[in-house]
């Protein structure tokens, strides 16, 4: 079946609708006896089949966006609901983050002050590697290629923590942000 339409439907062949009102096929013009009085009808027809088109469209654009706001919807209560299933321990899958127990970052450095503010609640100087030392037996791994340096480099940047001297090793927590005495 050719593909080319014709430039008017005066040519030998016509456009014909199927009897779906749908599909288009090229007919030759004198096998049907269809000449110029058929041509109002076929536009009228073309007409309505344009405008169907294009409601359907619409109609396609308008689903797409119910169908993409009810995807967004449902995405953020299944977040919901996976938050809440941990809450109460019922969820069988651990998070990505919690495969991992090597600490690392700011995490590091909250666990590392919790546990060290839980051993020694006084706020007296330690030293790092005692500190480490009771991170370890409180059961955390630190990640990184030399865990002990890992753990020294986040610990001394962090805010809430001042050193004691220069290069004594020794570390005391503090109340905020870190002052400028470290060193």
């Amino acid at each position: 079946m050719p593909t080319e339409k014709p430039a008017n439907l005066r040519s030998s062949a016509i456009w014909s609708l199927s009897a779906n009102g749908h599909r288009l096929s090229r007919v030759n013009a004198s096998a049907k006896g269809v000449g110029q009085e058929g041509e109002p009808s076929l536009l009228a027809e073309y007409r309505s089949l344009a405008a169907d088109v294009a409601q359907q469209r619409e109609r396609a654009e308008r689903l797409q966006g119910l169908a993409d706001a009810a995807r967004v919807q449902a995405e953020a209560q299944e977040a919901s609901l996976q938050d809440l299933s941990e809450l109460v321990g019922i969820d069988p899958q651990l998070r990505l983050e919690h495969l991992d127990s090597r600490l690392g970052g700011q995490r590091l450095q909250e666990i590392a002050i919790s546990v060290l503010a839980e051993s020694k609640p006084g706020g007296e100087p330690i030293h790092y590697k005692e500190w480490y030392r009771l991170l370890r037996e409180a059961g955390y791994l630190v990640g990184g290629k030399d865990p002990q340096a890992t753990f020294l480099a986040s610990v001394a940047r962090s805010p809430r923590v001042r050193s004691v001297g220069r290069r004594t090793g020794l570390y005391v927590i503090t109340g905020g942000v870190a002052d400028d005495s470290k060193g």
